[in-house]
């Protein structure tokens, strides 16, 4: 298993996951835990002991975990004494009128020229020169942005934190000083392999996550789902890999016991799937073939705060 202390990696064998989940399951959740929210502290008692800071930005990839991150960072810092509020980017979103498109023709999802910078940084400076201001609220029923829905106040040392996946996008917070912002990248990091095999990658698993996320909270059945999976790769090239080196520091939320939960989840998801899709998505037969090769444990044992708990729900049995 992994050092907990570790601050990086890259690779992990799946026969030391694959035994441990028959032989103890429960220390294979409990490390595998420990090894997300050591990150998590380690970055809170940077943040806080450091007190130039008035705002993180927080961005992953889809399916990276950033609102469940983003919310246990907020509660590490409160511990140290240091009150951060948590607002998602999504809430300067235009509306999907404003959407630019494709050159099929499809609104383009993805595109940073969906969100209102000029709201935005317009927001975060008044927050900074005054202490407070009001901000809005995209509504994903009626897709549209509700402005002054709500006001936010920060104290000399709170903190607020925004989660994004434009987050360290440059246009971002622009007019504010570069020492008083925190960046923080957060996404699946680890490849699990055997020998020299690569048994899944680290899209491949959030992928997963999203296919399970997004019918159990979005009502997007898993054909949705893979025929929007390209696109996203795509806005991910461009709009947050150039940006991603460029933080304060990156995290790997990658739980090594995560695959021993998502074959019983994926299955039951694509039970009423036709079975072209495995010709249509030939990616799905292969992560199907991988998930074959880990015990399932009991979602028991799966805390309630865990990140995955952002995938699955909060309910044991939920998928």
């Amino acid at each position: 298993m992994r050092d907990i202390l570790e601050k990086k990696y890259t690779r992990i064998d799946i026969e030391e996951v694959q035994a441990m989940a028959r032989e103890d399951p429960a220390r294979l959740v409990q490390t595998s835990e420990e090894y997300y929210n050591s990150q998590v502290m380690g970055a809170a008692r940077h943040i806080a002991q450091a007190s130039q800071y008035r705002f993180v930005l927080l961005c992953g990839p889809s399916a990276s975990g950033k609102t469940t991150t983003a919310h246990k960072l907020r509660h590490r810092l409160r511990d140290l004494g240091v009150h951060s509020p948590v607002i998602s980017m999504d809430n300067f979103f235009r509306g999907i009128d404003s959407y630019p498109l494709r050159d099929n023709g499809m609104p383009d999802l993805e595109s940073v020229r969906n969100m209102d910078m000029e709201l935005l940084n317009e927001c975060f400076d008044r927050l900074m020169e005054k202490g407070e201001a009001m901000f809005p609220v995209y509504d994903f029923v009626e897709q549209c942005q509700k402005r002054d829905a709500y006001r936010i106040r920060l104290g000399q040392r709170d903190i607020l934190i925004m989660e994004g996946i434009h987050a360290l996008n440059p246009m971002v917070l622009s007019h504010i000083p570069n020492h008083r912002i925190f960046r923080l990248y957060v996404s699946v990091r680890t490849k699990f392999v055997s020998g020299e095999e690569e048994v899944l990658k680290p899209k491949e698993i959030r992928l997963i996550r999203r296919l399970v996320r997004d019918n159990n909270f979005r009502n997007y059945p898993p054909q949705s789902t893979l025929k929007q999976w390209a696109h996203v790769l795509e806005g991910e090239l461009e709009n947050i890999n150039p940006y991603r080196d460029d933080v304060d520091l990156k995290m790997d939320n990658t739980l090594d016991y995560e695959l021993c939960v998502w074959h019983e989840q994926l299955q039951s998801l694509l039970k009423t799937v036709d079975s072209a899709i495995y010709d249509t998505y030939p990616e799905m037969q292969r992560i199907f073939d991988a998930l074959r090769r880990f015990p399932q444990i009991d979602h028991n044992l799966i805390p309630e705060n865990s990140l995955l708990r952002e995938f699955i729900g909060t309910d044991a049995a939920a998928g």
